[in-house]
């Protein structure tokens, strides 16, 4: 595997996220993450943070219950369609935050929401070209992730809500994330059966258990009794962490 920057990076997902094509079965979890939160986030208005907001599409979707919409994100070309996007909707209540997340300056139980939607949370690791790094207690104790959850953890208010949205570690969720990566013009790297999947264009996605899952949020503080996963598809769960 060559040597990855976080252009090569930035430019990977942003081919993704702009990408006409879709497998089934993301397409279909992302409908249901969706439906989800449109039926948890009512009545409203919420103060809402969105680490890794991309297109800014949600904050479209979820305007009608936003009383502020931060979104986080580290590619300044999202950014920019982001904010395109918001002004052609008449979004006057969004805001964006360019940068890498981890070093986001937060102030403590600011936020009703949180979200981490489309898979982002199997995207946040620390960065290496050896792909022997992310063995699998790396991936059980994920350092990055357990940086920036345990922040924005830190930043909801008492009775908030998070949401992430990440693949099942399963034949059919690397089959779909395989799939989408070669067709959005990316090469994998990763031998089949790794519990990720990275491209030579430096892409990096996670695939989960619910014990991987609840080993980060543990070591985040959060405990297991206020984690619920709910269902998407075969391939996809939203998991829904209450304070």
């Amino acid at each position: 595997m060559g040597k990855i920057t976080r252009e090569s990076e930035n430019e990977a997902v942003k081919r993704s996220l702009e990408s006409s094509y879709c497998p089934e079965p993301i397409r279909e979890a992302r409908e249901r993450q969706d439906q989800i939160l449109s039926e948890r986030l009512r009545p409203g208005p919420y103060k809402i943070a969105d680490i890794g907001c991309g297109n800014g599409y949600h904050a479209v979707m979820l305007a009608p219950v936003s009383l502020l919409y931060h979104g986080f994100e580290i590619s300044p070309a999202m950014a920019e369609t982001a904010q395109d996007q918001w002004r052609k909707a008449n979004i006057d209540n969004a805001q964006i935050f360019i940068g890498d997340v981890s070093e986001a300056e937060l102030e403590d139980e600011f936020y009703d929401v949180v979200l981490c939607l489309y898979f982002t949370p199997g995207n946040l690791r620390d960065q290496s070209d050896d792909l022997g790094l992310y063995s699998d207690a790396y991936l059980d104790r994920n350092p990055r992730f357990i940086r920036v959850v345990t922040r924005f953890y830190q930043a909801m208010k008492i009775g908030g809500s998070m949401f992430l949205t990440i693949y099942k570690d399963t034949p059919g969720a690397e089959a779909a994330q395989i799939d989408f990566y070669e067709h959005t013009g990316q090469h994998v790297v990763t031998p089949p059966g790794s519990r990720f999947v990275a491209t030579a264009e430096g892409f990096w996605s996670v695939r989960w258990t619910r014990d991987s899952m609840l080993s980060n949020l543990g070591a985040c503080g959060i405990n297991p009794d206020r984690v619920v996963f709910n269902d998407l598809n075969a391939i996809a769960w939203l998991v829904e962490v209450k304070k």
